[in-house]
Order: C-alpha cells, then sequence, then structure tokens
C-alpha cells in the first residue's frame, strides 16, 4: 500500500475503531537500572525526557517498565528497589503526571519461575509488596510465562501444563490478597479457540476466574500459529466475544481488557508463529475496526491497546497506530 493511502485508509478507519482509552506499553529495563544492560550505555535524563513525551503524545497511560526477572529463589534484582529506579520515576511523572508506571516482572516457569513452590512464592509475593511500598508506582503488571516451544533450558523438572494452570491462578488470588488496593495487571496470550501460541494458552474460564480479581488484562493477539486471514479474523471475532461475556457476566466487576499487538518482526525459531502477511497492526486494528461494527456494540469492547514494544516501536510506527490510540 502507498504511503498516502495507507494514511488515509487510517483517518478512515479511525472515526469509528476502538474508543481506546487505556493504552499501554511494555518498556524495556534500562529506566529504572540506569544503563541498557546490553549495550551498556548509560541512561541520561534526556532518555526518559523523549519517551515520556513520546508517550503523552502517543496516548499511553501504562506503562509496563521491566523489573526482572525474578531469581530461583522467587526474589526480584535489586535493581528495581535503587535510587536510580525512584529518579526515573519522578522525571517521567514531572513530564508526564498522569502516566501509570507498573512494574513489569516475572519469568519463565521451570527456569526462575517456580508457582509450585510455596517458599518461592512467599518470596515473590513478598518482594512485590516491598516494590510497592519502596517506589512510588502505580500498580503491578505480572508477566509470568510458561513456554512450550522445544528449548531443554525451559523443560526441567517441567511441571504439567494442568497443575500450572491451578499454581498461576492461586498467585493471583495470593497475590491480591496481600496488596487488596494496588493496581494488579498481568499478561495472557489469546484464549480465542483457534490460536496456537508458543507460550501456555489459558483457558477462557482461567481468564474468567481472575477476572473479579484483577484491575488490568492484556490479551497478546499476535503469534497465534494461524495463517489463514479469514481463520485470524475468526479468532479475533471469538477473542472480542469472550471478553464481552465476561463483561456481561460480571456485570461492574471486571477489569480492564487491553488488546495486544506486536510491532516488532519474530525472532526466526518463532517465524510459525506469526503469519505477517495479515498479522500486523494496519490488518488487525482494520479487522477489530470491522468486528466491533459487526457485533454492534454500544461500545468499544476493549478498553485499550498494548503495545509491544517501545523499543521495537519506529516513528513511523508510532505515527500510524497514534490514530488508534485515542483517549
Amino acid at each position: 500500500m502507498k504511503p498516502l493511502l495507507f494514511i488515509i485508509s487510517l483517518i478512515i478507519l479511525c472515526s469509528s475503531v476502538v474508543d481506546a482509552k487505556e493504552n499501554a506499553t511494555w518498556i524495556r529495563s534500562r529506566f529504572f537500572r540506569g544503563f541498557d544492560p546490553i549495550t551498556k550505555k548509560k541512561l541520561v535524563v534526556k532518555d526518559i525526557e523523549d519517551l515520556a513525551t513520546s508517550l503523552k503524545k502517543n496516548n499511553i497511560h501504562y506503562a509496563y517498565i521491566f523489573s526482572g526477572p525474578f531469581d530461583r529463589s522467587g526474589h526480584l534484582p535489586g535493581y528495581v528497589f535503587s535510587h536510580q529506579a525512584k529518579e526515573s520515576i519522578s522525571a517521567f511523572k514531572k513530564i508526564y503526571p498522569d502516566l501509570k508506571i507498573l512494574p513489569w516482572i516475572g519469568g519463565v516457569q521451570n527456569k526462575t519461575v517456580h508457582l509450585e513452590k510455596m517458599e518461592w512464592v512467599q518470596n515473590a509475593i513478598g518482594d512485590i509488596t516491598k516494590l510497592v511500598n519502596v517506589l512510588p508506582v502505580d500498580g503491578i503488571h505480572l508477566d509470568l510465562e510458561y513456554i512450550l516451544y522445544p528449548e531443554k533450558k525451559f523443560n526441567l523438572k517441567k511441571i504439567g501444563s494442568n497443575i500450572y494452570a491451578g499454581h498461576w491462578i492461586t498467585f493471583h488470588k495470593l497475590l491480591r490478597n496481600s496488596l487488596p488496593n494496588t493496581f494488579l495487571s498481568t499478561v495472557v496470550v489469546s484464549s480465542a479457540t483457534g490460536t496456537k501460541p508458543w507460550k501456555y494458552k489459558h483457558s477462557f474460564d482461567d481468564i474468567k476466574k481472575i477476572s473479579p480479581i484483577m484491575d488490568q488484562i492484556s490479551f497478546m493477539f499476535y503469534e497465534t500459529s494461524i495463517h489463514d486471514q479469514q481463520l485470524y479474523r475468526e479468532n479475533l471475532l471469538e477473542q472480542l466475544q469472550q471478553i464481552q461475556q465476561i463483561k456481561a457476566e460480571h456485570k461492574e466487576n471486571f477489569p480492564q481488557y487491553l488488546l495486544g499487538i506486536g510491532t516488532f518482526d519474530s525472532e526466526k525459531k518463532l517465524k510459525n508463529y506469526r503469519d505477517l502477511r495479515f498479522e500486523n497492526n494496519f490488518t488487525t486494528l482494520r479487522m477489530l475496526k470491522e468486528l466491533e461494527e459487526k457485533i454492534n456494540s454500544p461500545k468499544s469492547i476493549i478498553d485499550g491497546l498494548a503495545v509491544y514494544s517501545e523499543w521495537e516501536t519506529t516513528d513511523s510506527e508510532w505515527a500510524d497506530l497514534h490514530s488508534f490510540l485515542k483517549n
């Protein structure tokens, strides 16, 4: 599609597309560490100012700043409690006071996460509680992963997925009990029937069980292993209908539901999970607009978009997404 036609199409779409408000993005750890862990480049105030300005401009209301992973005993790394982390939060808030900063914490089950071990769970919840008390954050964003693609390092002493689901639900409930007034966000892959992601796929029933205790749930609707556009569309429709059903069942007692979209090219080993011919932002958002019209909901079914990720999203991609990230 030619650039001008693409821009015109975006303008047409945004007239009735998602009236999304509660938009989020995943952000790398350097803003709490004080340096890039890969390049070792030191963080400077301008880095924070530039990002805060960009988030404000693009109507991103939630910043998932990486603050992990947990270690094997369930403790968070020291940098998340640092003076640098406090300074960064202060700098973000100075430019963008309405930005909600949610430390992004988690890890991979059977590697550094052990939800089946009570001591690990107690340590993890203890450190999360400490984090909320030490840093002036607006809540927590959980990203607990159970990897399915065959890599031995992730499958040592593997617990079954059916057992994992129960432990995952219990962890969310225990965390809520420990932090009754804290904004809690979590991320899951799509729960639509036909999606086959490379991470553990929680059932629709799992999602329903944690919904009443969460404040926000982001569904990653990418890397689905679907290679047919019509099937992709059908599953996006099913995802919307599932969210609509939970909202109808729980009335007012349900969290924000965000649709996670990816602005990156998948790693080589994950190529089979993502078909970029149609599993891209423009096509997904166009489908989203059309399907919400088809469902004929009085207001948008989803409450916002979650962009993965800030460091992979170019200025031109932010410009393309801007119309969809409405207030």
